[in-house]
């Protein structure tokens, strides 16, 4: 069985180069960074619609089911975990987000990556998400301290977010 790991990276690295170069259908640009030896027209000169109606009926669905954004009432009100540096992430502007998220009744895994996502970070870019680690350490902590606080409560199974496994915690009630 392939590595289900390679998917993200490739699809990162293919979303980065096609949104570098937008004017390319998606076959074209794969055509194009492939080079096979013999010339691919079906897939070069097919249309993302017709790309896209391919995918949904291989899928069997009528229609393109987007992910819908979880919106945090207010959540520019509260400082951005996601670019504020990692060294001024305190309990309290955690338990204000956490508080909003509360409010709002949106049924939603706190993680670090999960914070940070909400906030609008690129969480699926792994190069950016790499570069996060020490915010993630820091994020961590804190999300034990709230847990000990009473605040939030460890869920039995851990988190996968494109393989990186994270403790995942619900908002007491």
């Amino acid at each position: 069985m392939r590595d289900k790991h390679r998917i993200p990276k490739i699809l990162n690295e293919l979303e980065r180069i096609w949104k570098a170069n937008p004017d390319f259908r998606l076959g074209q640009l794969i055509v194009a960074v492939a080079k096979p030896k013999e010339l691919c027209p079906e897939v070069f000169y097919i249309e993302d619609e017709d790309l896209m109606n391919g995918l949904l009926k291989f899928d069997n669905r009528k229609e393109l089911e987007t992910e819908k954004p979880i919106a945090i009432p207010n959540r520019k009100k509260y400082s951005n975990v996601s670019r504020i540096d990692p060294k001024e992430l305190t309990i309290e502007l955690l338990e204000k987000f956490i508080a909003e998220i509360k409010i709002s009744n949106k049924n939603i895994v706190i993680t670090p990556i999960n914070l940070m996502q909400l906030n609008g970070a690129p969480v699926s870019d792994q190069t950016w998400l790499l570069n996060q680690k020490p915010r993630v350490k820091k994020l961590k902590k804190l999300l034990v301290e709230l847990k000990e606080n009473g605040i939030l409560i460890e869920r039995e199974s851990k988190q996968d977010f494109c393989g990186i496994k994270e403790i995942g915690y619900d908002i007491k009630k």
